[in-house]
């Protein structure tokens, strides 16, 4: 089937806000956007990867080879390749920068969360990756059975419950700490942790990170789980979750067992999770916050139901550094960087639900060349426009047309800045020749979007393509029988982030991706 213009999408976006109050329509409307979306370039399986330059069966079936949706320029074709060190500077923040009108701090740290859990580039081999292809909560629950154990089981010799391993400090659940003291002074990974993470990616994660730092760090699925405050916050708040969902499963079916109790809380956090990525946060980056569904069953029968693949595009594009504020204030506080990295004893005294609240209200940066922080350019940026040239990317046309999208004739056309229009046609003199991952942050966009219509598309694409493949929105599993009547309540129960806030966090606490309007 020929694709769909994605502009047509847009439009049916633009309907449903006359149309959210009617379940039936909404229903109709996010089927038939989701469907465009998912239809706007060819769908899986790819012919190329990470793996070779040409097709190869590694390519086709090892998924540890991150995948690609064009092949390699090479050759005369390819776009053009300035220094580095001078595209790195079409990214540098300027002064205090752009801000982001509608968009929280929350949000940007819900997107650093939620990411980092399936765009887990490959520590040594940068051609490949360690993800599950899949969002599965790996948050909270690990990368595999054992880990999840690991996260089960905590000091206790066996998990009871269905709970997820957790302490009390002042009044508040948190998952345990990951470390502890030795005798001889000296820090080391608690006993009942040893093999959540490898030796040798610890002491990268947490080598410049000090001891009464390390002492405050708590056990999640991903080694990541502690470097902002944002991570911490929501492995805390959705570990509280998951361990109110299981009470209430052991109050209700009070002959299931452990393992029943916590395979059964896991599928219907999955599914909470996935409302909330569709619902909430796909609506707030596409075009007039629409009001988007779940739509269990949507996949079946469809070109694009295949396995999930993450590609080097996908992990490149959700690059928003840009987001990132200098400083993040609210409520009468400004955070320094230094204060929301490695800073758990923040959260801890500060408590979750006030922390929420306000980053709730701090405004966000904007998706714009010229708009990353110092602080990050010279570190991530950096690596990130190494991974970019190391993988060869095709054009920012050639992306825009295999996705759908006119091909721009001129930078002007791409733009409106003069002055970034003159940096480009000096690094890359024609349009054609620009490379896909300045493209992308360059393009103009209408107040309708937070970001450019080619990074909007292809996020949304991959986002609807490889979420609604999940397997517990299948036919034959979306049901009672999966999730009890006791999941089939909280799912009707649960509308917004904001209601998992109330339900973990206290009452009158602003939850949204979205600045207060007053």
């Amino acid at each position: 089937m020929k694709a769909i213009s994605p502009r047509f999408a847009f439009f049916l976006m633009r309907f449903t806000r006359w149309v959210k109050k009617i379940p039936l329509a909404r229903r109709l409307a996010s089927t038939i956007i989701i469907e465009a979306l998912a239809r706007t370039t060819k769908p899986r399986p790819r012919a190329f990867s990470m793996a070779c330059d040409y097709t190869t069966w590694q390519g086709l079936t090892n998924r540890r080879y991150t995948g690609r949706h064009l092949p390699p320029a090479i050759g005369p074709d390819a776009p053009a390749r300035p220094p580095e060190e001078q595209v790195l500077e079409l990214f540098r923040r300027v002064g205090e920068g752009k801000r982001d009108p509608d968009t929280s701090v929350l949000f940007v740290f819900f997107a650093q969360w939620f990411t980092d859990s399936f765009l887990r580039t490959d520590w040594f081999d940068k051609r490949k990756n360690t993800s599950n292809h899949e969002i599965d909560f790996c948050q909270i629950y690990g990368l595999s059975e054992e880990k999840a154990k690991l996260l089960r089981k905590g000091k206790n010799a066996e998990s009871k419950g269905g709970l997820l391993a957790s302490q009390i400090i002042n009044d508040e659940e948190f998952p345990p700490f990951l470390f502890t003291r030795l005798d001889d002074g000296s820090i080391t990974v608690a006993p009942e942790f040893v093999g959540l993470h490898s030796p040798e990616i610890l002491n990268v994660v947490f080598g410049d990170v000090s001891d009464e730092a390390k002492l405050n760090v708590f056990a999640a699925g991903l080694e990541h789980g502690n470097n902002v405050i944002g991570n911490v916050l929501y492995n805390t708040l959705f570990l509280r979750e998951h361990n109110r969902i299981a009470k209430l499963l052991a109050a209700e079916y009070p002959a299931w067992d452990d393992d029943r109790l916590f395979e059964t809380a896991r599928n219907i956090m999955v599914v909470l999770l996935l409302k909330l990525v569709i619902e909430e946060y796909i609506v707030h980056i596409g075009p007039y916050d629409a009001a988007l569904d779940v739509v269990p069953f949507i996949a079946e029968g469809k070109s694009w139901n295949k396995s999930n693949w993450i590609s080097i595009e996908f992990a490149l594009l959700y690059r928003w550094h840009q987001l990132v504020p200098n400083q993040i204030i609210a409520n009468g506080k400004t955070l320094e960087p230094r204060e929301f990295r490695n800073n758990n004893k923040l959260v801890i005294s500060e408590g979750v639900g006030p922390l929420i609240d306000l980053l709730s209200r701090a405004p966000s940066g904007k998706v714009a060349l010229h708009n990353t922080p110092t602080f990050l350019v010279d570190s991530i940026e950096k690596r990130t426009i190494a991974l970019m040239r190391s993988a060869n990317l095709a054009s920012y046309n050639d992306y825009r047309e295999a996705f759908s999208l006119p091909r721009k004739s001129s930078f002007e056309e791409l733009t409106s800045d003069k002055a970034v229009q003159a940096e480009l046609k000096s690094l890359y003199g024609t349009i054609d020749k620009l490379e896909w991952y300045v493209g992308i942050f360059a393009e103009d966009y209408p107040d309708f979007l937070m970001m450019g219509p080619l990074l909007s598309i292809m996020v949304s694409y991959d986002a609807f393509t490889q979420a609604f493949t999940n397997p517990l929105l299948a036919r034959n599993v979306y049901n009672e029988e999966t999730f009890s009547k006791v999941g089939m309540k909280v799912f009707e129960e649960t509308k917004s982030l904001s209601d998992i806030v109330a339900r973990n966090a206290g009452e009158n606490i602003r939850a949204n991706f979205s600045l207060p309007k007053d």
